[in-house]
């Protein structure tokens, strides 16, 4: 890393200090210890962006107390390093976590590409969840169908109803029942969908 180069990031961090403000993000106690080099390295082996460090000022300030940026930077640095590997990218994304943007230019390409992979058997996994849903749903309206049917069918043929009321339970059995198709074939769909997805999960896995 060049020294201008240094020197501009290290303006912007302070810029943001002096700029933003949030929630407290550490303790007294951390404030005093001042392990600046290890909060930094929390925050990059986190996936924290730059803008953490404003947020760290803005706590210790209370207690009057100035970090050290450079030890933040350095432990940062190498804590973004890890973060930044290609099998920790493809665990972020399978786990659905978002990422920050926050990997160097000669890191990012390949953890992208492991982190898009993971993401898409996430992504995946919610289709297959939601679709697995709706079949189970389908079901239960389908085994109400089956229910109202067998009654209406009980109350048709029992003794003591009336012509009028065995027309009308005759209209009501057959509307059930073509409901009872319609569910059936949206049951099969969602089905055969289902099968689709999995096994689209089981090649992107």
């Amino acid at each position: 890393m060049n020294i201008k180069g240094y020197d501009y990031r290290r303006l912007f961090l302070l810029a943001l200090l002096a700029g933003l403000t949030g929630c407290a993000s550490l303790s007294e106690d951390q404030c005093v210890t001042g392990d600046w080099y290890g909060i930094g390295y929390s925050d990059g082996l986190q996936g924290r962006t730059e803008a953490s460090l404003a947020n760290h000022q803005e706590a210790c300030a209370e207690y009057t107390i100035t970090l050290n940026v450079d030890a933040y930077l350095q432990g940062r640095e190498e804590g973004i390093a890890l973060y930044c590997q290609p099998d920790n990218g493809y665990r972020l994304g399978r786990n659905g976590s978002q990422y920050n943007y926050v990997c160097p230019q000669h890191l990012a390409p390949r953890f992208l590409e492991t982190y898009q992979q993971g993401r898409k058997v996430y992504l995946q996994e919610k289709q297959v969840q939601a679709l697995e849903d709706e079949v189970e749903l389908k079901t239960k309206e389908a085994t109400a169908f089956a229910a109202r049917i067998d009654h209406t069918e009980k109350r048709l043929v029992s003794e003591g109803s009336s012509s009028v009321e065995r027309q009308k339970l005759l209209f009501k059995l057959r509307e059930l029942e073509r409901e009872q198709r319609f569910t059936k074939r949206e049951l099969n769909e969602l089905e055969h969908r289902l099968i689709r997805e999995k096994a689209h999960l089981f090649d992107l896995e």
